[in-house]
């Protein structure tokens, strides 16, 4: 990986408060499906009868309170932590304006969280922040450190073994027509061993003012997900993929804020076709994005 994408804490926090004012602005396929997605494993595995009534919500990387919201809504506390200080304005905006009093934002790493011992019933952490983190071991151990035990977490990362590794190698081959700005022997490095472990790429996050920032993003492996988490002291219960049938069609052409007509036809066919499959093996481990649930042990 090239020095200038190696983990900055500072980097990273001033890409994302630059950004804080598009963050919920989500009118591409890509973002709005995947928050979309998110939102519902949240209301059927967190909701009801699967909470106390007293129960306590760690929102790790809560960004502008997207999840923080869903989860106020079921009736948790919650307790943001983001270190973006612009991000964490809009979420304390959006919960005190809705539900007032029930959530609290503190600015924060996710590899030192600024909390107690066995404070939170559950941990959020989507977006997906852990793909970003620089030690995310420390920060697997953090959440471990402030759940319960029995409590849940609900983690989103990058997956590595997806379709868009196939389409960053004919966008290399075509010229980058898809614009995903990578060499051929680049693309093809995702397909070098060890098999059972995620890596690091350049990854481009476009805003919609056209801005294009790079930040290093880790990708993870199910079994890798999987394996790191246990060690943390957590036992995974279920696992969702989220695009793993709609990258069918390119990530970047999904992230376009106005796609045309043809490729919103195809996308709602492809997401109607994965919302079966989604939660079962295979295309659960071959999302662009891969959810778990975890029980802390």
């Amino acid at each position: 990986m090239n020095q200038d994408f190696q983990p900055n804490l500072q980097s990273v926090r001033q890409i994302f408060n630059e950004m804080a004012r598009e963050y919920d602005h989500l009118y591409d396929l890509w973002y709005s499906y995947s928050f979309s997605r998110i939102d519902s494993i949240i209301r059927k595995y967190f909701g009801g009868q699967n909470r106390s009534k007293t129960s306590v919500l760690i929102d790790v990387g809560c960004g502008t309170g997207i999840q923080s919201l869903t989860f106020a809504r079921l009736g948790y506390e919650v307790i943001g932590i983001d270190l973006a200080e612009n991000l964490l304005k809009i979420a304390r905006e959006k919960l005190d304006s809705r539900f007032p009093g029930r959530a609290t934002f503190i600015r924060g790493d996710a590899q030192s969280l600024p909390l107690p011992d066995a404070i939170a019933d559950a941990v959020n952490c989507c977006g997906p922040t852990i793909s970003f983190v620089t030690d995310y071991q420390k920060a697997f151990r953090e959440m471990a450190r402030v759940i319960k035990p029995g409590g849940q977490l609900i983690l989103e990362c990058e997956q590595k073994w997806n379709l868009d590794m196939l389409w960053e190698v004919v966008n290399a081959l075509l010229g980058n027509v898809f614009e995903y700005d990578e060499s051929l022997r680049e693309a093809a490095k995702h397909f070098a061993p060890p098999f059972g472990k995620g890596h690091y790429v350049k990854y481009a996050f476009r805003t919609e003012s056209g801005q294009k920032s790079y930040m290093r993003l880790k990708l993870f492996t199910p079994r890798e997900l999987r394996t790191t988490l246990e060690k943390a002291g957590f036992k995974v219960n279920q696992e969702f993929g989220i695009h793993s049938i709609t990258n069918l069609i390119p990530s970047t052409v999904l992230h376009d804020a106005s796609p045309s007509a043809i490729v919103r036809g195809c996308f709602r066919l492809l997401a109607w076709i994965e919302g079966f499959v989604y939660n079962r093996w295979p295309f659960s481990n071959l999302g662009c994005s891969l959810v778990v649930i975890a029980t802390k042990i």
